[in-house]
């Protein structure tokens, strides 16, 4: 029996480590995309516009903009052995274009238990 609950809390780990990555993966592409080689110094007029646009479209709710928060929660005295347990949820927020009138935005809540 103790074979059998090892093997299922490796599958657990190796599946959790696969949606971090997935999701770093993810992460890093958005990231990246747009971003060009700039020498430091002050930004151009274009740029700053280009930054307020971005500020602006943060704080719409519903912006063509793909968010991950992720969030950790910490629940102690759980179970018979009163152990702590880690829940970090990640919830990416995909809008998806319809149409001129209609965005579809997809948030998947993905609780990863420890």
């Amino acid at each position: 029996m103790n074979n059998c609950l090892t093997i299922s809390e490796s599958r657990t780990k190796t599946r959790t480590l696969s949606a971090l990555l997935f999701l770093s993966a993810l992460i890093a592409s958005t990231v990246g995309q747009g971003q060009e080689d700039k020498p430091s110094g002050t930004l151009s007029g274009q740029e700053s516009s280009s930054e307020g646009e971005l500020a602006k479209k943060t704080q719409n709710p519903v912006a063509d903009l793909i968010s991950v928060p992720i969030q950790n929660n910490f629940n102690f005295n759980v179970g018979p052995y009163n152990q702590t347990q880690t829940v970090m949820n990640i919830q990416p927020v995909v809008p998806i274009k319809l149409n001129d009138d209609f965005n579809l935005i997809t948030r998947t809540i993905l609780p990863v238990v420890d």
